[in-house]
């Protein structure tokens, strides 16, 4: 499994703690000094003699000469705006715009009718994530095109992992997931690989704190439940 946000940011406030006092660094010396980040992940910050770096959708602001981290959201008072949610949301487009469409399951219009598209990490025995469900109807109906990817709470070798695994193989992964997150049958399918793993590491480094998480293509984090009319509603105005 892929170190997630809180172990990224953790261990690169630790080494930024043991830091001697020391020159500017340069972009390439920086990412030399700490493990697991590379030049393309730093960037120059709002902040004067600030380095911007993020890794997934974990951001975080370091001094140019590596001694001092700031951790936290960073808003632009003029602006009113939230200059590190809009990095995350750059980075998690990136990211999902990365996942094999293969490896979704998609409810939807036909193409023709499709006005907006989420992409939700979803948990089958997740009741919110049931709820939305036994709303997809109204969903597609209202032009929402929904890419479902596994998130199963409780971890690998666990229940709902096991349940995800076994929709995945099914014959037919829409009817499947449908009677599995409404409590009826799920199926005893098995394949040689399925996508959870990857959904799941996926869905950690986006940032994803619970079920379901929805997000917007522009990579905005929209919560968890919203009921058809909300998420519409929310949608449209993004597009404004």
């Amino acid at each position: 499994m892929k170190s997630n946000r809180i172990v990224f940011l953790l261990s690169f406030i630790c080494a930024a703690a043991v830091a001697q006092e020391r020159q500017v660094l340069s972009k390439a010396e920086l990412a030399a000094e700490f493990p697991g980040i590379e030049v393309a992940d730093i960037l120059e910050a709002p902040l004067p003699g600030m380095y911007e770096v993020a890794i997934g959708s974990s951001v975080a602001y370091v001094s140019k000469d590596g001694r001092y981290i700031i951790q936290g959201d960073l808003y632009d008072l003029d602006d009113n705006a939230n200059l590190t949610e809009q990095r995350r949301s750059r980075a998690r487009v990136s990211m999902l715009a990365n996942v094999d469409p293969d490896s979704m399951i998609v409810f939807g219009p036909d193409p023709e009718d499709v006005k907006h598209t989420v992409t939700i990490f979803t948990d089958i025995d997740c009741g919110y994530c049931r709820q939305f469900h036994r709303e997809i109807d109204k969903v597609i109906g209202l032009g929402i095109e929904v890419h479902y990817l596994f998130y199963p709470r409780t971890g690998p070798d666990t229940e709902s992992w096991d349940k995800a695994d076994k929709v995945w193989c099914a014959a037919d992964r829409k009817t499947a997931l449908t009677e599995a997150k409404l409590g009826g049958r799920v199926p005893e399918d098995s394949c040689d690989a399925t996508p959870v793993a990857s959904h799941y590491d996926l869905g950690q480094l986006v940032g994803v704190r619970g079920t379901p998480s929805v997000f917007a293509q522009n990579g905005e984090q929209l919560g968890g439940y919203l009921t058809p009319e909300a998420l519409f509603e929310r949608l449209e105005e993004l597009d404004q």
